[in-house]
């Protein structure tokens, strides 16, 4: 194992990177402008909704609402994509989001942002925000993808909120497998996978074929939850997973760096 270079802290760590291409640029430059190298391999392709009609139609009734939470930054460029160019955000609409990912997009569109985690930006951290509590009563849009989970709106609705939600997107599996990086993959030059929903974990599972998913269950993850990781034991990953400390591209940074500075001391412990 070569020396750790402080200048590079993840000196030539080989990482898949697996968010829509879309979204992924950012992580995989922090990853090379750290050392690595980033491998790209979109496990989620992000189209339009099914029904955009009833999308717009939601759309167009958003100044009935006292709040909109936004479940993803997907959802805040969904908006956008299929509102008309005329269209104005209510500026009397509070805005939640559910994380900083989905806060930074909602700001891009000049969209002043109300409510968000401390930490965990996940809807059990949002529901906990004090301002998801005092809500009897209220109309609340939730903006999301089709499917999904579902405990915003069933909380939401006990503790008597009027809740609507707007389909905005939709998430397809890659009609491919993983062939580009399969050699690579048995070999052992790659270090490890970055996974960050359960939805991606599945696809990358189920885009593997039985020959792949051999040398793809030991290969290490980085994911961003406990659900993923008890979703990665679940199907078969024989390491355990590590759980960024934060759902940003830079906790998931800080998490790269982490594994391969344990990775090189105990390189060093063996006397490799």
């Amino acid at each position: 194992m070569p020396a750790a270079n402080p200048q590079k802290r993840l000196d030539q760590l080989r990482v898949v990177v697996t968010r829509p291409a879309h979204q992924a640029e950012h992580l995989c430059q922090l990853i090379e402008q750290a050392g690595g190298i980033a491998i790209r391999l979109p496990v989620i392709e992000i189209t339009a909704p099914t029904d955009i009609q009833a999308a717009q139609d939601k759309l167009s009734q958003l100044e009935n609402f006292s709040t909109a939470i936004f479940t993803s930054a997907n959802a805040v460029d969904g908006l956008f994509q299929l509102a008309p160019p005329t269209f104005k955000w209510p500026t009397q609409l509070q805005v939640a989001a559910i994380g900083k990912r989905t806060a930074s997009r909602l700001k891009a569109h000049a969209i002043a942002v109300d409510i968000i985690p401390d930490q965990g930006f996940n809807s059990e951290s949002l529901l906990q925000s004090s301002s998801m509590n005092n809500i009897s009563g209220k109309k609340i849009i939730i903006c999301k993808g089709e499917g999904g989970r579902t405990l915003l709106a069933k909380t939401l609705t006990q503790r008597g909120a009027y809740i609507e939600t707007v389909d905005l997107y939709q998430r397809k599996r890659p009609n491919k497998g993983l062939r580009n990086i399969q050699q690579a993959g048995k070999s052992g030059s790659i270090d490890l996978f970055v996974v960050t929903s359960n939805e991606g974990l599945q696809n990358l599972f189920e885009m593997a074929t039985t020959n792949e998913r051999e040398w793809l269950l030991k290969t290490p993850l980085v994911v961003i939850s406990e659900r993923a990781a008890q979703l990665a034991k679940t199907l078969g990953f024989s390491h355990k997973p590590v759980v960024a400390c934060e759902a940003s591209d830079e906790g998931l940074l800080n998490s790269l760096e982490q594994w391969y500075a344990d990775r090189f001391r105990r390189g060093v412990q063996r006397g490799e």
